[in-house]
């Protein structure tokens, strides 16, 4: 027992710092896990060692089941490490050349004779960024697709993100390999590393650690974020995994069991501009390079790196969209720098007194929608996304500390204007309106098109939270609900065709014909719809 305290004591005095600096990164992550600002998973290690890893939130909302370092999450783009180090592999091999031309694989592909793999590989390709999930369901539908489409601009002049490439890189590996991209991925990288929690076909998994994706995600309140119904975005994005696994492969890559450390020099090296070379994006860190990637998508966030120099690891996977990564990280990483930091001091306020922060704000040239919902406060401007605001006060809230949201009282004490500073020094102050948000439908199914605006719901006098339209005039096509014209609000379909989920599938109408839509968004977290046929 001495000799065990002895040890203990030694570990601690050769790293006080360390302790000291885990403590505050798991002060810093609580704060936000209690005011319902992130759920996920956390690893830190330095120099192959694991210095801080824990978990927070739920990965089963309703059924309130804590996220553990065990848990599985979506990566997203992350997913484009792994496609590059299958091609980076082959390459080793003499399978293929980063210098083939599209055209190798693809003849009728045009202008494929001036692009090479290397350019898709780093983003330099001009081919276009499509998303569009309805393409990517096989090779034939994608490629005839995307082959339509100009290039943005000449291969190899410019750099410009795009998920299509790596879609194509995905059907590239199986021409090679003659493995389907996902199996792939498991020959070259997740059976030999033993990666026994990575992997694709995520709406399949029945592994009892899965975290699943939340648009909303509180303490009483859950939505789940748009599902899709393939392995979409395919090799630029299809696949899941944790912290844990994530680490596994941080030490294989780290000490040349996957590729050679002049293929890795390769990858890690900016190809055209300052921040992304072959599949990794590269980045500083405090005068350090620093090489990983991020991910994101419906209800999943994902960040991956190592700072080569430290040999510091840091990554961090969430499965709510109003987790706050986006603050959290660079005060995680300022921490494990001695740089300056700041733990928000967070407050309680009144439910009642929140709830009179809610309406619609105007400065004349944009509008804010700021909703409180179970006990947080939502905001939203027009044609952006929403987040939650960490509370400071019963009138104070932010983002971050350079990022505040000051709500004024007027002279009977009643909310009736919002002070913005964001973090480039504008300031910006909407007076409160009256009215509320204004729902319609957008769509082929409609009169108007995509393209056009929005066919008006009506509001009910009695509830104002519950819009229609009746004997309204459809043809067979889709539609979705979209808010004041804004795509960044809309709702469609989840994968299950029955619950409503933002950006999602389309509402089908069958066949030309006058019907009756509701919507309604008593519940704002999960509204419900009803489509029926008018009666004649």
């Amino acid at each position: 027992m001495r000799t065990l305290l002895t040890c203990l004591l030694l570990v601690l005095a050769v790293h006080p710092v360390f302790s000291q600096k885990t403590e505050q990164i798991e002060k810093l992550l609580k704060t936000y896990e209690s005011a319902g600002q992130f759920s996920g998973s956390v690893l830190i290690a330095e120099k192959g060692k694991i210095i801080f890893e824990k978990s927070y939130g739920y990965r089963n909302g309703p059924k309130k089941e804590k996220n553990t370092n065990k848990s599985l999450y979506r990566i997203f783009s992350t997913t484009k490490m792994f496609t590059a180090i299958v091609l980076l592999k082959l390459e080793e091999q003499g399978k293929l050349s980063l210098n083939d031309k599209l055209s190798k694989y693809y003849p009728d592909f045009p202008k494929g004779d001036s692009i090479t793999l290397a350019n898709i590989l780093s983003h330099t390709s001009g081919i276009p960024n499509e998303t569009n999930s309805e393409y990517t369901v096989d090779e034939k539908t994608f490629i005839q697709y995307i082959s339509a489409k100009p290039l943005n601009f000449s291969p190899g002049k410019k750099w410009d993100y795009s998920n299509s490439g790596y879609y194509i890189l995905g059907y590239i590996i199986r021409k090679v390999t003659g493995l389907n991209y996902d199996k792939a991925i498991e020959n070259y990288i997740l059976k030999p590393l033993q990666m026994a929690d990575t992997g694709f076909h995520f709406n399949s998994v029945t592994n009892k650690n899965k975290a699943f994706g939340y648009e909303f995600l509180s303490t009483h309140l859950s939505n789940e974020a748009l599902r899709f119904k393939t392995d979409h975005p395919f090799a630029a994005g299809a696949m899941y995994s944790t912290i844990e696994d994530l680490f596994t492969f941080n030490e294989a890559l780290k000490n040349d069991k996957i590729l050679k450390k002049e293929t890795l020099d390769k990858a890690f090296t900016p190809y055209l501009n300052d921040h992304y070379g072959l599949g990794f994006d590269t980045s500083d860190l405090f005068g350090k390079k620093r090489v990983g990637h991020d991910g994101g998508g419906p209800g999943y966030r994902s960040r991956y790196y190592r700072v080569l120099n430290d040999d510091i690891c840091l990554i961090v996977l969430s499965n709510s969209n109003l987790s706050h990564t986006d603050f959290i990280i660079p005060q995680i990483e300022s921490i494990l720098y001695d740089k300056p930091y700041s733990i928000p001091k967070t407050g309680k306020p009144d439910a009642q007194n929140q709830k009179k922060l809610a309406g619609i704000y105007s400065d004349g040239n944009t509008t804010f929608f700021v909703d409180s919902i179970d006990g947080l406060l939502i905001f939203r401007e027009k044609n952006y996304s929403q987040y939650s605001l960490l509370p400071i006060s019963d009138t104070l809230y932010q983002l971050d500390k350079n990022f505040t949201f000051t709500f004024q009282p007027d002279e009977t004490g009643a909310i009736n204007s919002l002070v913005i500073h964001f973090r480039d020094g504008t300031v910006k102050t909407g007076k409160r309106i009256t009215g509320n948000i204004s729902w319609g439908m957008i769509g082929d199914a409609t009169p108007s098109g995509w393209d056009g605006k929005d066919i008006p719901l009506q509001t009910d006098a009695k509830n104002p939270d519950l819009y229609f339209l009746n004997n309204c005039t459809l043809k067979k096509g889709g539609f979705k609900f979209r808010a004041d014209n804004d795509w960044s609000y809309n709702f469609g379909l989840n994968n299950d065709g029955k619950d409503i989920a933002m950006d999602a599938y389309n509402f089908q109408i069958e066949e030309d014909g006058s019907y009756d839509i509701v919507l309604d968004m008593t519940n704002k977290v999960k509204p419900h719809y009803s489509i029926k046929k008018s009666a004649q």
